[in-house]
């Protein structure tokens, strides 16, 4: 896989650190070429915490801090309910450069209120980076929020989404709420 020249730093951290500490948890091997961007991921097959998924889940936060995710928040995909999703706004827009730069705008919205909105009813996170929009969330908040921002793509008016958005966010709290407080008799 590739990683774009302005994110090669990000990938591999301060002194090393954020490719060191994928490398501790997953237990894989990363070689990145700072010429031009090639990684590649093997699998340490001594080390403790060595699966064989975790080759998978390296390049999945690879990818994602890659798509413009902070280290951090890329290294929730370790968790096993957390996924990234990524909308390629070319292959769904075209090659128009002010359709896509229209569309970007409206995801993030004025302020980026729209995709702090999209990030808060849905806690996932939400990265509009180059000519790509990224997810971050664990699987029902990723359905959700990439219904959000197929409707903001489509020209749905930003108060409807933040309706929509609205609407599955208190749907969620009543749920928790009903499981919370059964009664068992």
């Amino acid at each position: 896989m590739k990683v774009s020249k302005s994110r090669i730093a990000v990938v591999i951290g301060k002194n090393g650190e954020i490719k060191r500490e994928i490398e501790q948890a997953l237990g894989v091997k990363i070689d990145i070429s700072s010429k031009d961007g090639k990684v590649n991921i093997s699998p340490d097959l001594e080390h403790e915490n060595y699966e064989p998924l975790n080759v998978l889940i390296a390049q999945k936060i690879i990818t994602a801090i890659n798509r413009g995710f902070n280290p951090k928040k890329a290294m929730k995909l370790m968790e096993e309910n957390y996924d990234l999703d990524i909308f390629n706004l070319v292959n769904i827009l075209g090659k128009s450069e002010k359709k896509i730069k229209r569309i970007k705008g409206r995801i993030i919205g004025k302020n980026g209120e729209m995709r702090k909105a999209i990030e808060r009813f849905t806690d996932s996170f939400v990265s509009v980076y180059g000519k790509t929009v990224a997810i971050i969330g664990d699987y029902e908040s990723l359905q959700v929020a990439r219904k959000a921002v197929s409707m903001l793509i489509n020209g749905m008016p930003h108060h409807v989404v933040y309706k929509f958005l609205e609407n599955k966010y208190n749907e969620k709290k009543k749920e928790e709420f009903r499981k919370l407080y059964k009664p068992e008799f």
